[in-house]
C-alpha cells in the first residue's frame, strides 16, 4: 500500500465534500442525542482521541467547538462509508501509531490519561514538520495533517456553519434575479 496514496485520497475525500443528498442525511444523522456512542468505524479509544484532538483544531470560543457540534460522529460516517477499505486500513494504522507513541513518550498506559496540554503539544509538534521524526522512527506530521483537514472540512459543513456563519437555507425562498449591485 502506498502511503502518500492513501493519505491523498482520504484528504481529497474530504476536501471534496459537496452539499449532495447522501452528505446532508450523514449530517443530520450526526446531530442526533450526543449520548448515542454507536459508532461505525472508530473505537472507543479512536474516537476519544479524536475528540480531543479535533477540540484542539476547533475549540470553544463564542462559536461551539468540535466536541460541541459532535464533528468526530460525522468524520467516523464520513470514513466509514466513504473511504477505501485499504485507505480505512492505512488511517487506523497511523492513528493506533500515533496513539502508542504518545503513550510511550509519556510513559502512561492509556490515552485517556493525556490531558489536553500533552496532546496539543505533541500535535504542534508533529503537524506541518515533516523533518520531526518520533522516537520510533515515524514521522507523523501526514496524519496529523489529515485530523487538521478532517476536522475542518466537518466543520465547515456541520449544521451550525451553514445555517449561522454561512447563510444557507435548505429550502430556497422567493428568487428575484432584478436586484441592484
Amino acid at each position: 500500500m502506498k502511503r502518500r496514496g492513501a493519505i491523498k485520497r482520504i484528504s481529497l475525500a474530504f476536501s471534496s465534500l459537496t452539499l449532495s443528498t447522501p452528505v446532508i442525511l450523514t449530517i443530520q444523522s450526526c446531530q442526533t442525542n450526543s449520548s448515542d456512542l454507536n459508532f461505525s468505524f472508530f473505537n472507543k479509544r479512536q474516537i476519544s482521541f479524536l475528540e480531543k484532538i479535533m477540540e484542539i483544531v476547533i475549540p470553544e470560543t463564542d462559536t461551539p467547538g468540535a466536541k460541541t457540534l459532535s464533528i468526530v460522529k460525522f468524520v467516523d460516517a464520513h470514513v466509514a462509508k466513504n473511504i477505501r477499505t485499504e485507505d480505512q486500513k492505512y488511517l487506523l494504522a497511523m492513528i493506533e501509531g500515533f496513539i502508542d507513541m504518545i503513550i510511550e513518550t509519556e510513559k502512561i498506559n492509556s490515552i485517556s490519561e493525556v490531558d489536553e496540554k500533552l496532546l496539543e503539544k505533541h500535535f504542534s509538534n508533529h503537524i506541518d514538520n515533516g523533518s520531526m521524526i518520533a522516537s520510533n522512527g515515524q514521522n507523523y506530521s501526514q496524519i496529523c495533517a489529515l485530523i487538521r483537514d478532517m476536522a475542518v472540512s466537518s466543520y465547515m459543513i456541520s449544521e451550525y456553519v451553514m445555517t449561522n456563519k454561512l447563510g444557507y437555507v435548505p429550502v430556497p425562498g422567493y428568487y428575484d434575479g432584478n436586484v441592484d449591485i
